[in-house]
């Protein structure tokens, strides 16, 4: 499955150089996030980071993303995960057919470089819109230090307005040493046409440290289309300790 999606996407770039680049849609945001209580209490990560979407034609997209991370942590999360700090960047770039104008599909592929450490993922993923509902979701195979796990997600969320939105999040990463599963409530409320306010509070069951609360706060600015970029980043670091 690897090969057949790098060699999809890989054609799908090669059939694109002869075709002029339209920019479709994108976003910038910046999100504070951080777990509050139990052994890893005040531990939290900042991240900055970017999609930018180009249209090939009427029916497929290509969606690169990049992001940078910083978490900190508190002396007694420090002495639970032997570090201090923890500094990461993540590419990702997405393959995408728009099947309907409510209707998208897409391949991914990408890599997390966590210190010195990579953790490189690859997967497929959807998203449907129905009126005022939207769902969205994703599976791929993730690589770390020569073993490989499952990532897989599921998110659906409810216009209340018309820049006022809920939503439900699940996430799970099953890579032997990095083992985690979050539940969250998400939120989102659009000061200005293009420019929102970003929340999410859940649970965070993570390997050899048991369940902890997150929270998260975060801006965004979209450009192009309503929704800026079709897909979010499938960053799988970025998951922790809050989206």
């Amino acid at each position: 499955m690897k090969k057949s999606i790098a060699l999809a996407l890989t054609g799908l770039f090669c059939a694109t150089a002869a075709h002029a680049f339209e920019v479709t849609g994108g976003s910038v945001s910046l999100g504070y996030s951080g777990l509050t209580d139990g052994d890893l209490n005040d531990s939290n990560k900042t991240t900055l980071g970017g999609s930018l979407e180009f249209g090939v034609s009427q029916a497929f997209s290509l969606q690169g993303d990049l992001s940078l991370s910083k978490f900190g942590m508190t002396e007694d999360a420090a002495a639970v995960l032997g570090v201090s700090k923890i500094d990461s960047r993540s590419l990702g770039m997405h393959a995408i057919y728009h099947a309907s104008e409510n209707t998208s599909v897409g391949a991914f592929l990408g890599t997390d470089r966590i210190e010195s450490t990579d953790l490189n993922f690859i997967g497929v993923e959807a998203g449907h819109q129905m009126g005022q509902f939207g769902l969205e979701g994703y599976l791929s195979r993730g690589k770390l230090e020569g073993i490989t796990g499952t990532v897989l997600g599921l998110e659906g969320n409810y216009a209340v307005g018309e820049y006022t939105t809920l939503g439900l999040r699940y996430d799970n990463i099953d890579i032997e040493g990095f083992d985690s599963s979050r539940l969250s409530l998400t939120g989102e409320i659009g000061a200005t046409p293009g420019f929102a306010v970003t929340g999410e509070i859940g649970n965070a069951d993570l390997e050899d440290i048991g369940s902890e609360l997150f929270m998260g706060i975060g801006v965004r600015v979209n450009f192009g289309a309503k929704r800026g970029a079709t897909f979010r980043d499938r960053s799988v670091a970025n998951l922790l300790p809050g989206g």
